[in-house]
């Protein structure tokens, strides 16, 4: 379609590429904990890795039920996170990783995040994919995160500004 203009957001780190839909973008940037009346928000990031390797977000899922919210906490803990992936799995869509919301302007990972997501790297299966990814939502920015599922080693990764 002529005209017509997809806006993504991509993270790069080396070859490793994640490629967020606006639409979930959006979703993420609508959890910013701006008030300290607001709780910590997270969820699963569902979407698929394509043949040359780079990975795309399509869903998140969002806080629900019986989850565990506070100010400076997020423990996912209701079961329809996993039924609503299910379901995403019968449309090729498959779980790539987790997000959660800081209260700070540029978010860094807690102790408790690095080592959440070192167990997550060894006992995930991020379906077709090499890779994990953890998305951290500031309030100004929004973090990611990439897990080695061979190395286990996690490195950030760099917003790349479309020109």
């Amino acid at each position: 379609m002529k005209g017509v203009r997809f806006v993504e957001h991509t993270y790069k780190m080396n070859s490793v590429v994640l490629i967020i839909k606006d639409s979930v973008f959006q979703q993420l940037i609508s959890h910013r904990q701006y008030e300290r009346s607001k709780a910590e928000s997270g969820g699963l990031l569902i979407g698929r890795t394509d043949i040359n390797g780079n990975t795309r977000i399509y869903e998140i899922t969002e806080p629900m039920e019986e989850d565990v919210q506070k100010y400076m906490i997020f423990k996912r803990k209701d079961k329809k996170h996993l039924a609503y992936l299910s379901e995403a799995n019968k449309r090729c869509l498959y779980f790539k990783g987790n997000w959660h919301t800081h209260p700070q302007d540029i978010p860094s990972p807690s102790w408790i995040d690095k080592m959440s997501w070192s167990r997550s790297i060894k006992v995930s299966k991020p379906g077709e994919s090499k890779y994990i990814f953890f998305i951290i939502v500031g309030t100004r920015e929004i973090k990611v995160w990439c897990g080695d599922m061979k190395t286990l080693e996690i490195s950030e990764m760099l917003y790349q500004i479309e020109r």
